[in-house]
């Protein structure tokens, strides 16, 4: 008896892995956690990546006043082990251009969109070691939150010349949503390999 496998590969399944690399730390977004959204000039929540790789893109989920802004700016900070964005060491920043998708979600009758931005190079990062996100949100942009924070400390917002913990600050315990990810993996296999590994 002769067993014939059939291998069908599906090319969405393939686009859609080609858009994103794998996540070194997540808070992805839930509707049934998220709570609202915040502001400021710059606001920055901690990571510590689950392993260590290359960092090239951030994941936020946000909502927008009006049109969407044509860049936003991301930094990410390396902590020097007192856990306060206010004394790290900048590994890279920019504007960059935001692609978004819309979730069909809403929060005070503004969309929300999964905001994805990719830096032009890489950084590494090393598992173990805690890392900030610094995100610009000023003229009517808001970085999404849950309540109470899954991982380190609440945001931190930016005011009168340096970060502070909204949780010191206010006494909300406010984390907000987003994905550290690595590059595209851009080599796939022929099919023509594929079929000859059978």
């Amino acid at each position: 008896m002769k067993i014939i496998i059939f291998l069908v590969v599906s090319a969405f399944a393939l686009s859609a892995y080609a858009q994103t690399g794998d996540a070194l730390f997540t808070q992805t977004y839930s509707f049934a956690e998220a709570e609202n959204g915040i502001q400021s000039s710059s606001l920055a929540d901690d990571f510590v990546p689950i392993f260590s790789g290359d960092l090239q893109s951030v994941i936020l989920w946000m909502t927008f006043q009006g049109t969407p802004p044509d860049d936003i700016f991301i930094k990410i900070t390396e902590d020097n082990g007192d856990i306060d964005p206010n004394i790290t060491t900048t590994l890279i920043s920019g504007n960059l251009v935001p692609s978004m998708i819309d979730t069909g979600d809403l929060i005070n009758g503004r969309s929300v969109y999964e905001v994805t931005l990719s830096f032009p190079t890489v950084t590494p990062v090393w598992a173990g070691e805690l890392y900030w996100l610094e995100v610009g949100t000023v003229s009517g942009s808001y970085w999404i939150y849950q309540d109470p924070v899954v991982f380190g400390t609440s945001v931190w917002y930016f005011d009168a010349g340096q970060f502070h913990n909204i949780y010191d600050a206010f006494g909300y315990s406010w984390d907000t949503f987003f994905e550290i990810r690595t590059p595209v993996a851009l080599e796939r296999s022929s099919w023509g390999s594929i079929k000859a590994s059978f």
